[in-house]
């Protein structure tokens, strides 16, 4: 690479433009002119991204092997040092990329990680069109008169006319001022308003080599011990918590105590760094390998990681745990947070909590369904969004955002939590009434749990039993996979709990993007299609043997109902009765007491199993409908993937009329069918439900009773008449339809 004064720019945007001029096609042209910068610049390796509709940065062209050519690499705006660069629209140079405070592993570049980083925007009048990154070994860094070059060349592509066809970012979505309103997941329902409050994770700067490792091992065994007696103080501050929960919190304090990462740290220090750069060392490969996995449930649990490494950093550096006061209503805003970090604020104060990053299992959001605090998750650019002291509305229902909202929104929110309020009053009040409709057509609620927390709703909110329970929920928590001993404690527990209700309990729905830490872990490139849920358990039938095994122990003299999740083929169901067959014949031969009743069902979610229903019917006691996988395996939309998750309607007239051949089959077999998806816990998609004849729901407590209400109000008589004549249609929604006869009936939706 030349002196700055002596380099020659234009000589090199020249020869680029000769590049281009070639007659191939568009990426083999900027391939090669990529290769004559990284040539001209001193850099292994050069790498073009461009936006795509979608929003994502997506390698359009690259020079050199360090990114393979058949591999997808792409960001989010915002998301790792590629993101960030098109977020501010500046440029970033780092001697080493891990150590970026936006570093994000990425499985597709696992072996070329650590590297110097040059990234420059390429900037249009209309906004930003891509990034331009050079790489080289750390040992080669990159200065700031290369910088300034490669801002020349990001600004010389920005002006192809070859790349107008590509989309641009317009640099004011960075931060939008006045009110606006960021989507991401719902990780807990409820509704806030609130002030927000910006968690600030522990930065540190890196010292790398220690003096006396003597020392620095001391140093490391105070930190730990001081840690976890912290940690244990925070969970004894939380006397009030479900006992689930609390196993969440001493899940989290078994990590601390892990002799495996300890053990790392060690032999770091004995390597001859400072047990603050053991850490971070650590820290960094823990994630590498967490990325590799590329999970949604091992992400949660990184996320533990993460919390725990910031955490021993600060003990080793002396610093306080967050002290900050806060607003009366605060609302928490982190791109990531641990459970122990949640608990280090006023929970007198904390009244919502926003993620950029996170999952619905991960052990913070489990925390805060017990604290009951609203929770929205994976909100693309939200700490570019969000600053201290914005105003925020938090709708865990919708897993909505909205910043700085005006009067209307704020009239229309406190509107609605007063409303949630009454909601609150409505199901103690209607608990005692009878489940009719206004016409005395009986149906039945039922409840969906996952822990043993929930269970109390039964008795509060006179349920008819537990329709749905999500078996897999414990394992997810553990630390180790639950031996049958520990798991029959686990069932044995929920059913004294359910006080003689009837259980559905559906076996394992693990795999996928649901996969338990400490068993197979398979990379899917689609994992909601992949290998999980009875496929998993039919690969490896141990696991659903050991858990048949549990159920039978724990339902002695009691009636056992199972259920087989995601069965696509007839032959599934027969291969999973087989082996709860074999274990009762064992029990059997062994003299164990057994349930007094066994009962299979099959969660319809499959559409292929749909047209193996006549002899499926034959063979199965009852049947349960999981709306939620069945209506995105249905239209082949992702429900969590925000760009589409609106584009079709459960209200379609195509999916009702699919529902409805559904009940009819099952009511032509004399086989009872239950609705268990997210379907039946709305009043509206519930009143249509009715109306085609369902008469058996199961859904989530708080929702209960809206839905209970919709019943007592609905003429079903008269709502059946109305679907069957709307279904003639192919409407793509009936939504607005169904309002009009609820409104014109005064049925409370």
């Amino acid at each position: 690479m030349p002196h700055q004064t002596q380099f020659p720019l234009q000589a090199l945007l020249n020869k680029l433009s000769e590049t281009l001029a070639k007659p191939q096609t568009l990426p083999s042209r900027l391939s090669l002119a990529l290769k004559t910068i990284a040539q001209d610049m001193g850099a292994t390796t050069a790498v073009l991204y461009l936006l795509t509709p979608e929003r994502y940065l997506e390698v359009y062209a690259i020079h050199d092997s360090v990114i393979p050519q058949h591999k997808k690499i792409r960001f989010r705006v915002g998301e790792g040092v590629v993101g960030f660069i098109a977020a501010i629209g500046k440029s970033v140079i780092c001697d080493n990329i891990t150590r970026h405070p936006n570093f994000l592993f990425h499985p597709g570049i696992a072996d070329h990680v650590n590297l110097a980083l040059l990234g420059a925007p390429l900037i249009t009048p209309n906004g930003i069109r891509g990034v331009i990154t050079l790489q080289n070994p750390p040992s080669n860094p990159f200065d700031t008169w290369r910088e300034k070059v490669l801002i020349e060349i990001g600004n010389f592509f920005a002006q192809l006319p070859e790349l107008e066809r590509f989309p641009t970012l317009n640099t004011a979505e960075g931060k939008v001022s006045g009110m606006h309103t960021l989507k991401g997941i719902s990780f807990n329902p409820g509704l806030t308003i609130g002030t927000a409050v910006l968690h600030q994770p522990y930065s540190w700067r890196e010292t790398d080599i220690s003096r006396n490792t003597k020392d620095e091992s001391f140093r490391l065994k105070t930190a730990i011990r001081e840690m976890i007696e912290a940690i244990d103080r925070l969970v004894e501050s939380a006397p009030n918590l479900e006992k689930n929960t609390q196993a969440v919190l001493s899940s989290y304090r078994m990590i601390a105590s892990d002799r495996g990462w300890i053990r790392k740290i060690q032999e770091y220090i004995q390597k001859g760094l400072t047990a603050e750069s053991a850490v971070q060392k650590v820290r960094r490969h823990t994630r590498e390998r967490f990325a590799q996995i590329g999970d949604q449930v091992l992400k949660g649990r990184l996320t533990d990681f993460e919390d725990l490494a910031g955490r021993l950093l600060k003990h080793l550096s002396g610093k306080d745990a967050v002290s900050e006061d806060l607003p009366e209503s605060a609302i928490l805003v982190a791109r990531n947070l641990g459970p122990a970090e949640l608990l280090d604020y006023d929970r007198r104060f904390i009244k919502g909590l926003v993620l950029e990053e996170g999952v619905h299992t991960a052990h913070v959001a489990i925390l805060a369904r017990a604290l009951d605090i609203p929770v929205v998750g994976r909100v693309p650019l939200l700490l570019t969004h969000v600053e201290a002291g914005d105003k925020l509305i938090v709708n865990g229902e919708l897993g909505t955002v909205i910043v700085n909202p005006n009067g209307e929104a704020f009239h229309e929110a406190r509107e609605k939590i007063t409303q949630i309020k009454r909601w609150h009053v409505l199901n103690k009040e209607l608990c005692d009434k009878p489940c009719k409709t206004l016409d005395g057509i009986p149906i039945t609620l039922a409840l969906n749990a996952g822990l043993p927390i929930d269970l109390h709703q039964l008795a509060e909110l006179h349920l008819e039993g537990v329709g749905l329970y999500r078996t897999e929920i414990p394992f997810m928590m553990r630390s180790s996979f639950p031996d049958v001993k520990a798991q029959t404690e686990i069932y044995g527990d929920i059913i004294e709990q359910a006080k003689g209700l009837p259980i559905t309990f559906r076996t394992l729905d693990i795999g996928g993007d649901k996969v338990v830490p400490y068993m197979w872990r398979v990379q899917d490139e689609n994992p909601v299609l992949g290998w999980r849920a009875i496929r998993v358990t039919l690969d490896k039938p141990a696991i659903l043997r050991q858990q048949v095994r549990a159920l039978i122990h724990a339902s002695q003299g009691r009636d056992l109902r199972l259920l087989f999740p995601m069965i696509s083929e007839l032959s599934e169901y027969r291969q999973a009765r087989q082996h709860v067959e074999d274990e009762w014949t064992r029990a059997r031969e062994r003299e164990i007491p057994l349930p007094s009743s066994l009962t299979y069902g099959v969660t319809l979610e499959v559409p292929s199993i749909v047209d193996q229903l006549e002899p499926l019917l034959k063979e199965v006691n009852f049947i349960s409908v999981g709306t939620n996988d069945l209506f995105q395996f249905f239209y082949a939309c992702d429900r969590t993937n925000p760009s589409i998750s609106n584009r079709y309607d459960v209200l379609s007239s195509s999916f009702l009329k699919y529902l409805r051949k559904i009940f009819m089959a099952c009511e032509s077999a004399k086989v009872p069918v239950n609705v268990c998806g997210e379907m039946a816990g709305k009043p509206l998609e519930a009143l249509a439900l009715l109306a085609m004849g369902y008469r058996s729901l199961s859904l989530s407590g708080p929702v209960a009773g809206q839905v209970k209400k919709m019943i007592l109000s609905l003429p079903l008589k008269e709502a059946e008449s109305y679907l069957s004549d709307a279904l003639e249609s192919y409407a793509p929604s009936l939504r607005s339809t169904l309002l009009a006869f609820a409104k014109r009936n005064k049925v409370f939706v």
